[in-house]
């Protein structure tokens, strides 16, 4: 692989002597005689090191490392500032805080040239293999978590759909047994009435937690997004903002929730004005903004 060298420097001397060094590795050689033209070749050519003189009339060599570092198509380029002038250690850490990695001495030493040259860009070779295998990795990583949420909707919505069911067989059930309570003792009401009551609460509890795992998974931040800008919020108000959000209709919420719809309708009046909603706003529109 013939790697790109760019070397931007106003002085025709100076590029020829690094020309006839670099030469000797083949390696294809880019020039720009400013740092204006310099920046426009980096950003067309991607080249894989720049070498980059400090003093030019038009802008100088640190302001060109900003430029190039402010730029996404250049800034991952390793960039070498040449100079015969700047040579004190204040010069040297201002061309690195810059963005520089790296600093060679006019006269240009032809052995220093070649060795700064090969080890910058096999730096910048393996900075993008690293970058290549991070991004693949976020992507299969993405591509997991994308399959485990859609399979989590999934779950989520047959778990709707089954304690939905099993509610009005329940429902049904408890028709029957007060059917059987109104030809009872007393004492048998009481007994129907208590195993109607304990049966709900442990199926409302059952059902919630199975319900709230699952939800999480799918929607992880939404609880605390809501919490952060409404942290009021009742245990029942935030069930209910899950329904809503999931777009389930009365009916559904009140089979989940083993209340009457009279009694949704003021729980979700109540939930309108803790939101402030004027009348024509979506309550299941508004959710939709806690992600």
């Amino acid at each position: 692989m013939s790697y790109k060298i760019l070397i931007i420097d106003d002085e025709p001397n100076n590029i020829e002597v690094m020309i006839n060094v670099l030469a000797q590795k083949n390696y294809n050689i880019l020039i720009a005689s400013n740092a204006t033209e310099g920046c426009k070749i980096a950003n067309q050519n991607n080249p894989n090191l720049i070498i980059m003189d400090w003093e030019m009339p038009d802008m100088n060599g640190i302001d060109a490392i900003k430029t190039l570092k402010q730029n996404p198509q250049t800034a991952l380029i390793p960039i070498i500032m040449a100079t015969g002038v700047m040579l004190d250690s204040e010069h040297l850490k201002t061309a690195l805080e810059a963005g520089a990695i790296d600093y060679i001495r006019k006269p240009i030493d032809e052995i220093e040239l070649l060795a700064r040259a090969n080890s910058a860009i096999m730096l910048f070779e393996e900075m993008k293999k690293n970058i290549e295998l991070q991004t693949e990795l976020i992507r299969k990583e993405n591509e997991i978590a994308q399959k485990e949420i859609l399979n989590n909707k999934q779950a989520l919505a047959k778990l709707t759909l089954r304690i939905i069911q099993n509610n009005e067989l329940n429902a049904r059930l408890f028709d029957q047994l007060n059917q059987v309570s109104q030809n009872s003792n007393q004492t048998g009401k009481k007994v129907i009435s208590k195993i109607i009551s304990n049966f709900k609460a442990d199926a409302k509890n059952i059902n919630w937690q199975e319900f709230d795992l699952l939800f999480e998974q799918v929607h992880r931040s939404f609880y605390d997004n809501i919490s952060k800008k409404y942290p009021d919020l009742t245990a029942n108000e935030h069930k209910l903002c899950i329904f809503y959000k999931l777009n389930l209709n009365s009916k559904e919420i009140c089979s989940l929730t083993l209340q009457n719809e009279n009694a949704l309708k003021k729980a979700r009046a109540r939930l309108r004005k803790r939101f402030n909603l004027e009348p024509e706003q979506s309550l299941h529109q508004f959710l939709q903004q806690f992600i």
